[in-house]
């Protein structure tokens, strides 16, 4: 009788155990965390690849790329998505703050520019302007927005 309790039990606890993991919000991955040094022979479609983004979602992070046509060994590229242990809501901290220099926002998820813009009673061509930002359309979860 005993032992059968003991199962029972041990199957509740299971089940709870099961039923709780399964209910945990996935959250996106990087595997080179939140930065990544260049090294020597990478390019982006090869970074993009090994720290499991998008080729664009790189452009996107680090928009000088396009410009620039190389990277170099030792330049730092910014990884959207990746972990650095302090990020929560899928992404950094998200939302209003300010700091040395400025207002800024930093993206969260499903953010556009146009509601930036709202939010700030501003136009989405100045915050284009301000940030060098060409495609109001491409923007990404922890991109900082300065006002």
């Amino acid at each position: 009788m005993l032992a059968k309790r003991l199962i029972q039990v041990s199957l509740i606890v299971v089940l709870v155990l099961v039923s709780l993991a399964a209910t945990t919000k996935a959250q996106a991955w990087s595997g080179c965390g939140a930065s990544y040094v260049v090294q020597r022979g990478d390019w982006l479609a090869k970074i993009a690849r090994n720290c499991g983004v998008t080729l664009s979602a790189l452009y996107a992070a680090n928009p000088w790329v396009r410009w620039h046509s190389y990277i170099y060994p030792g330049q730092v590229l910014v990884i959207p998505d990746g972990s650095d242990g302090g990020w929560h809501n899928g992404g950094y901290a998200c939302g209003a703050s300010y700091d040395g220099y400025g207002r800024y926002y930093r993206v969260c998820r499903g953010d556009t520019l146009g509601g930036i813009a709202l939010y700030y009673g501003v136009s989405v061509s100045y915050l284009q302007r301000v940030n060098g930002i060409w495609n109001p359309h491409l923007i990404y979860a922890g991109q900082i927005i300065r006002i």
